[in-house]
Formats: C-alpha cells, sequence, structure tokens
C-alpha cells in the first residue's frame, strides 16, 4: 500500500508502507533540507498539515515535546499511514543544487594512517554535479551498498576528495583497504546534506570536527578563504589520542596567510611530553571564547560529540538556527561511515 504526501503544497509523492518521507523525497529528487537521516539533527523538521504518521525513534534535542504536541515531525523518521500535507520548517536560506548522478575514475588513494585514507576522484567537468562547501555525496564502490562520504575539496575544484575511515568488519571498509586501484571506476549521487558554509553571514563562526568529521569543515575552510571572508572563523578539532589527529600540517599551510582563522587540537589524552592540549573540546570553547553573540556554528563528526557540542553552544547563547550539523553515523546506523 502507498500514500500520497503534498510538500509545500506543491510535490505531490506516493510513499510506500513502511518508508519514510524523507528518503522517498530524495529518491524523486525534491529538495528537502535535511542532514544525520536518522533523527538527531533535526534539519528536516516539517510540520504535518493532515494526515497521520508513525514516529520512529528519534533525540529529543531534533524535536522536543513541545512541537511535537504541535504538530510537527521529522521527515526523516516519519512513516504515512495515511494521505498528507507538510510544510517544510528548515527551507534552505539559498538556491539548492539540483541532486545529479554520474560515474568518475578514481585518481589517488592515500593511507594517511592506521585507519583513514584520502581518495581523490576525477571529476567530470561537463556534469552538472555543483554543491556547496561542508555537504556530501553518496558514493557507490563496485557493487557494494553505497555510502555517505563529505566532499574535502572545495566546490570551485574539478577533483573530488573524500576523507574515509575503515572500519573493522566493514564491507565498503574491506574493499578500500584490499581491492579499490587507481581508475577503478565510483558511482556518485548529490549532493546533499544542510550543515554547508552561510558565506552571507556577517557575524563570526566556530567550526567543531572529530574524526573524519574534518572533512566538511576543510571544504568549507577553503571555501571561505575562496570567497574573500573576513569573518573570524575558529576551527575545533578534537580526538581520543595524538595518534588519532592527521591533516594538521595541511590545515595550518591552508590557513597561514589568514589572520581571521584560528586552528586548535585537543586531545582526550597524550603523552605528558607533548604540548597538545588536553581534555574535551567542548572545555576548551568555553575557556577560550567568552561572548558567542552572533555566531555561527559547523559541527562534524562522531554523533555523540556533535550533540555534546550542540547542548553546550545553546546553553552558551548561539540560536539553534545558527548551528550546522553534519553528524558521522556508523553502517551499523545505517547512515554513514565515519
Amino acid at each position: 500500500m502507498s500514500y500520497k504526501v503534498k510538500i509545500n503544497n506543491k510535490d505531490i509523492i506516493e510513499v510506500d508502507t513502511g518508508n519514510t518521507i524523507l528518503e522517498v523525497a530524495l529518491e524523486n529528487n525534491i529538495d528537502f533540507p535535511h542532514g544525520c537521516r536518522s533523527g538527531n539533527c533535526g534539519a528536516c523538521k516539517s510540520k504535518i498539515i493532515s494526515g497521520d504518521v508513525e514516529m520512529s525513534p528519534y533525540s529529543e534535542f531534533a524535536l522536543e515535546e513541545e512541537d511535537k504536541n504541535k504538530g510537527y515531525i521529522l521527515a526523516c523518521r516519519a512513516v504515512p499511514w495515511s494521505d498528507c500535507e507538510i510544510i517544510v520548517v528548515n527551507e534552505n536560506e539559498q538556491e539548492s543544487n539540483k541532486i545529479v548522478e554520474f560515474e568518475t575514475v578514481v585518481k589517488s588513494i592515500t593511507r594517511i594512517n592506521e585507519d583513514i585514507y584520502i581518495i581523490k576522484l576525477e571529476e567530470q567537468k561537463n556534469n552538472d554535479f555543483q554543491f556547496f562547501a561542508g555537504q556530501y555525496a553518496e558514493l557507490t564502490f563496485g557493487n557494494l551498498a553505497e555510502k555517505h562520504f563529505s566532499m574535502a575539496n572545495s566546490p570551485k575544484s574539478n577533483e573530488l576528495e573524500f576523507h574515509v575511515k575503515v572500519l573493522n568488519n566493514g564491507q565498503t571498509s574491506e574493499y578500500i583497504k584490499n581491492e579499490l586501484k587507481l581508475n577503478d571506476k565510483i558511482k556518485i549521487k548529490g549532493p546533499y546534506g544542510d550543515a554547508f558554509l552561510r558565506s552571507n553571514h556577517k557575524g563570526p563562526n566556530i567550526a567543531i570536527a572529530g574524526g573524519t568529521g574534518l572533512a566538511p569543515i576543510i571544504s568549507i575552510v577553503k571555501s571561505a578563504i575562496e570567497n574573500n571572508m573576513k569573518q573570524s572563523f575558529k576551527i575545533y578539532y578534537g580526538a581520543k589520542t595524538e595518534e588519532e589527529l592527521y591533516f594538521i600540517n595541511e590545515i595550518k599551510e591552508i590557513i597561514k596567510r589568514n589572520s581571521n582563522i584560528e586552528f586548535y587540537t585537543v586531545v582526550n589524552k597524550c603523552d605528558n611530553s607533548s604540548n597538545i592540549r588536553t581534555g574535551n573540546v567542548t572545555d576548551a570553547i568555553i575557556e577560550d571564547i567568552e561572548d558567542f553573540d552572533g555566531y555561527k556554528a559547523y559541527l562534524a563528526g562522531p554523533p555523540g560529540m556533535v550533540e555534546a557540542a550542540e547542548k553546550l553552544l545553546l546553553s552558551l547563547g548561539i540560536r539553534k538556527i545558527d548551528i550546522h550539523s553534519d553528524a558521522f553515523y556508523t553502517p551499523y546506523d545505517n547512515i554513514k561511515e565515519k
């Protein structure tokens, strides 16, 4: 059985039983703000005008009980049980890019530590793939299921760059470690995601990254520099140990001629002989910044870190509308590889 869902008084989709409104909307190339696809970020928040839906489990941060009682839903968790009509709340602040599919080839594969690979792909110069810094794409390696990875290159680059953390027993991870080679064909679909750079923001910015959540932040910083943004940009990169940090020298090289951009690394623990800052990223932010008025925030990395950072920034006075999050989920969550 399927149900008709009308979106923003214009688009109508048919959603089969068991599917969510968001996944079918994206399959039909409808511009729908979203981020995590798992009920944690709130980017796909919508108001149900008519009809009934069933909501899968979600984070209370993404949808508060008060909003739920007022008829708001998360499209990524909403399964229709009748014909419905909804209005999207978080409409994008700028015109979206068209979702396209294309095939490209592997240009380089670099293993930079025990479990992180940097994969560069040759973008087809004549295709319509355009993205905003901070967005991600759906990649298909061989005959495996698609996975989502954020672009680390700037939107103006002809070369696509992805940072991949390989996981134990992950099919895509094993393929990348043991089978992927130069000139292999890769299928790409996108772009997706709402945690992209708002270049028209006039106030200060803060970016918080963990793991390969650094990739979309690198893209954001590169784009900010290319667009000659003069607003202050504080970047915090956190990890459990010093060994888990990567791409540090490259970032310092990218920002060295831009005094408005500051880069900080924080690890939970490290050798006493190291001069790296220890503790939690959230504690470092509180120590460094006194006034959060006017800030816009970009967060990317493991779900626990992203949620903790969101709660902190809200408590410090940053508006929810100014926090743009991209939590990286493992394949076991059916969302992202970290």
